[in-house]
């Protein structure tokens, strides 16, 4: 147990937690969401892949449950004519492998990540001994979570370019 005085507790308490905002569909943006978006949630009901949810009225996606296919039903069920930018990168989403926490790092033969990985952004590297070590190239990668859903270990994040940019600016 950590050894906290009763002030650093009382502030570790009160702290208030960084809000990150949601994931939002494919294909259009938080400014759009906030614009343009009428919350009837035809998007989260036509989603065949049930990644989408809502809260606050908003759409969302919830990475970890399922892998986006970008079917496009989403945009395709929104009665709003300019919510959805078909024409435009889905999103800014590419995996992340925490290498500390995959399998390869502990010794364990796996590669579930690489084989669920349909763009063929992750790639196995036997170079790296004993067992390897994935290796991603995020130009490849569409942030579709299937690596994500895959990793038995839950190794794989999904990072938003986007908001990285933002936080760079």
């Amino acid at each position: 147990m950590a050894n906290l005085s009763r002030r650093a507790f009382f502030t570790r308490l009160s702290a208030t937690p960084e809000v990150v905002s949601p994931v939002r569909p494919p294909w259009t943006t938080e400014q759009r969401i906030e614009d343009k978006c009428t919350g009837c949630f035809e998007c989260v009901k036509a989603c065949p892949e049930a990644i989408l949810f809502s809260a606050d009225n908003r759409p969302y996606l919830k990475t970890g449950v399922g892998e986006c296919t970008f079917c496009e039903e989403c945009a395709k069920a929104c009665p709003e004519d300019d919510l959805f930018d078909l024409t435009a990168a889905p999103w800014r989403l590419t995996a992340e492998i925490q290498q500390g926490a995959c399998l390869l790092g502990k010794g364990v033969s796996c590669q579930t990540c690489t084989d669920s990985c349909d763009p063929r952004a992750l790639r196995f590297d036997m170079r790296v001994a004993p067992t390897g070590k994935i290796q991603l190239d995020a130009d490849q990668c569409n942030g579709c979570g299937a690596c994500l859903i895959s990793c038995p270990v839950d190794a794989i994040a999904m990072n938003d370019q986007s908001r990285e940019s933002l936080a760079n600016a």
